[in-house]
């Protein structure tokens, strides 16, 4: 461990901190104590003995004086020949506790009285505790000086024998101990400060922002890049500049520059912390932007600002590049969701068109019994004039037949007109009415294809929407179901129209015993312009559509999923 201590390259903080408390200890060690200690033993021993002990100290003195001048020279310099100079300031640190070694030794083997030796027993003590606060900062040399001199006087005091004196040894020893942890401690403490000292100095002068100290409104210390920052030769150059010279008149967003970096300092000051954007000046007046960010320190009980300056003038530019970008994009997206929406209408109007021609066939449907009635009445009234058999009774009843078919003909146009009217406004409406006004058109169509309509209406709730319009998705549905179970021939084919409330939504599911959807193309069954009727007459588009209305117009959700027997789409609208 010794060799270790020895061999340890301590920082050179540390041995600058060594060589600057040194000088005094060096007087104390090798000059004042010494003539204390000769004038208490002048009369005990030969003065010969005594000039050549003081003479020795004194040229160690100024050896050690030499020795120390170097470590501070090398230490500027930054050389490693520093440790070279250290372990010889080791060797003269020893020879001094030798010196002191010897005069007590000296002094207990001619009888000099024991209260001079306890005065001199005491110095060399006192000498090897003061050692921690001009030796600490380099743990061995601590070591190789107080370990040594509270050797040399426990040694000595045992010698001398006698309570008082064994006593005196006893705690020396203990002292000693404590000393040496508490030395250990003191050098670690020591070795942490300077650390984070020199962590900070090397982090504030190499940080690539700018740093700057702060006290009462003005700049009392900076960093090397902060000086650049501003296109300054020097600090000093940088401190002689008035700081209204670093900023424009005006901040971009109108204030004075000066008032309001007041304002930032004032409430760093109140706050503890503030961070911000700032516009400066360098020095040949060329503006950029900084970010800046203040911290309130405390140092020797005086309240500083710490700041730190970060150049982000590319990024300024990106963020204005961004908003043009962006403000070009926002017309744009607007040029496309308008041609969108357009597009939209077309496809819609052509899905109405489709429709509409469905709807005109299944009126041509409903339209034939009724036409083929009224045609037979007239037959019959013309047969029964030819033969002179039309009596009043006769007549009367044959008027009022075509009067009903005529009636229901001309309700049957009403439902076509109504269903095709575009919606201005939300209205009351209900499932149960939308079913039976889109079943009043088409059930006779699923009627003559043998398909069977179970209703399940259960939701008879009211709700404003747009009802025209999801009565086309309805038929569509509906007609898109019909076809599934025309085109697979299914046995007792049958279409289910189902409402309920779940979770505050108004749902309506429309589901058929036709075999289901592939589970290729489930997932794209609502894309534009898919069809799975595309070798027929389907156009892509209903489902499409119907998905826009509910989801855009109406604010609900259209899915689909296979059920055991078939298809099933789910209307959902929201509650308000």
């Amino acid at each position: 461990m010794l060799r270790q201590l020895w061999n340890e390259k301590y920082s050179f903080e540390l041995i600058k901190l060594l060589a600057e408390t040194l000088s005094l200890g060096i007087i104390i060690v090798n000059i004042v104590a010494p003539l204390v200690i000769v004038y208490l033993l002048q009369d005990f021993i030969e003065n010969t003995v005594l000039i050549i002990w003081v003479s020795v100290h004194i040229f160690f003195f100024v050896v050690r004086l030499l020795i120390n001048r170097q470590l501070i020279k090398h230490i500027k310099n930054k050389s490693k020949k520093v440790y070279a100079y250290l372990k010889r300031m080791y060797l003269v640190i020893f020879i001094s506790t030798l010196l002191y070694g010897y005069i007590i030794w000296i002094s207990i083997l001619h009888n000099v009285p024991d209260t001079h030796i306890f005065l001199i027993a005491t110095i060399i003590s006192g000498l090897a505790a003061g050692s921690l606060y001009t030796l600490g900062a380099v743990f061995i040399a601590y070591i190789i000086y107080m370990v040594p001199n509270f050797l040399f006087l426990i040694s000595a005091m045992v010698y001398h024998g006698g309570d008082i004196f064994q006593l005196y040894a006893l705690t020396m020893f203990t002292m000693m101990g404590v000393f040496l942890i508490a030395g250990y401690k003191h050098y670690r403490a020591i070795r942490n400060t300077t650390s984070l000292d020199s962590n900070f100095k090397i982090l504030y002068e190499n940080s690539t922002d700018g740093i700057v100290i702060f006290q009462e409104n003005k700049f009392v210390s900076l960093n090397k890049s902060m000086y650049k920052l501003f296109k300054y030769e020097s600090e000093k150059a940088f401190l002689s500049v008035s700081l209204r010279k670093i900023s424009p008149k005006y901040q971009p967003d109108g204030q004075p520059s000066v008032k309001k970096m007041v304002k930032m300092i004032e409430y760093t000051f109140k706050e503890g912390y503030a961070t911000f954007e700032w516009l400066h000046t360098d020095k040949n007046a060329k503006e950029f932007w900084c970010e800046i960010v203040l911290t309130k320190i405390c140092i020797d009980d005086t309240d500083l600002i710490y700041g730190v300056w970060r150049d982000i003038s590319d990024r300024k530019e990106l963020e204005f590049m961004t908003l043009s970008l962006n403000s070009n994009l926002e017309q744009r997206v607007k040029e496309e969701v308008a041609l969108n929406r357009e597009k939209d209408e077309q496809m819609l109007h052509q899905s109405r068109l489709a429709q509409m021609g469905e709807m005109i066939s299944m009126i041509a449907h409903q339209w034939r019994q009724p036409l083929s009635a009224i045609a037979s009445a007239g037959a019959l009234i013309n047969l029964k004039a030819q033969l002179g058999k039309l009596d009043k009774e006769m007549a009367l009843e044959i008027s009022q037949n075509i009067a009903n078919y005529t009636q229901h003909l001309s309700a049957t146009i009403d439902d076509f007109r109504n269903f095709f009217k575009q919606d201005k406004h939300k209205e009351a409406t209900s499932y149960t009415y939308l079913v039976n006004s889109v079943l009043n058109i088409i059930r006779i169509s699923l009627q003559n294809k043998n398909i069977q309509i179970k209703e399940e209406l259960e939701c008879k709730d009211s709700f404003m929407t747009y009802s025209n319009e999801l009565k086309q998705v309805i038929i569509n549905l509906v007609k898109n179901a019909q076809d599934i179970l025309v085109d697979h021939k299914i046995t007792n084919p049958y279409i289910k129209l189902k409402s309920y409330t779940s979770d505050g939504k108004y749902i309506l599911e429309v589901s058929d015993n036709g075999g289901g959807i592939s589970p290729d193309v489930i997932d794209e069954i609502f894309d534009p312009h898919f069809s799975t009727k595309l070798n027929k007459d389907g156009t892509g588009l209903g489902l499409y559509m119907s998905r826009t209305i509910v989801e855009e117009h109406c604010g609900g959700k259209l899915s689909c999923y296979n059920t055991q027997e078939g298809a099933c789409f789910k209307l959902e609208l929201p509650s308000a």
